[in-house]
């Protein structure tokens, strides 16, 4: 079984790089799914990055809280999320819009997802 504190623990540093590189450095993800930059996908990096920073402070500080109702609202809510990342990147893929890069991020989405919505199911009331 997944254990919240780390799992929002590592969710967090991973939101808080990907917030980095998304501001300051976004030809690195661009190149790592091989898609082109230009001024509107910079644009659109600098506003992923301030959300890549909230989701990273959410899991961070939320991390040590009890089995509470907001908890497994955040891992529904994760799990949801990444699931979804996981299935347009899938999709982008499919459709000739990027790399195989992409399978990194996949793999990260999928991991994560499927173990927020494992502590959610787990602990939810039926």
């Amino acid at each position: 079984m997944p254990n919240y504190k780390i799992l929002s623990g590592a969710a967090a540093i991973l939101a808080l790089s990907l917030s980095f590189l998304l501001a300051f450095i976004p030809q690195f993800i661009f190149w790592l799914f091989s898609v082109t930059g230009n001024d509107a996908s910079y644009f659109i990096s600098r506003r992923a990055a301030v959300m890549f920073l909230g989701i990273s402070i959410l899991a961070w500080f939320g991390r040590n809280s009890g089995d509470t109702q907001l908890r497994r609202a955040v891992c529904l809510g994760m799990g949801v999320m990444m699931v979804g990342l996981a299935v347009l990147g899938g999709g982008e893929f499919m459709r000739g819009y990027v790399g195989p890069g992409i399978f990194l991020a996949i793999t990260a989405e999928i991991m994560f997802g499927a173990s927020y919505l494992y502590l959610w199911k787990s602990t939810s009331k039926l």
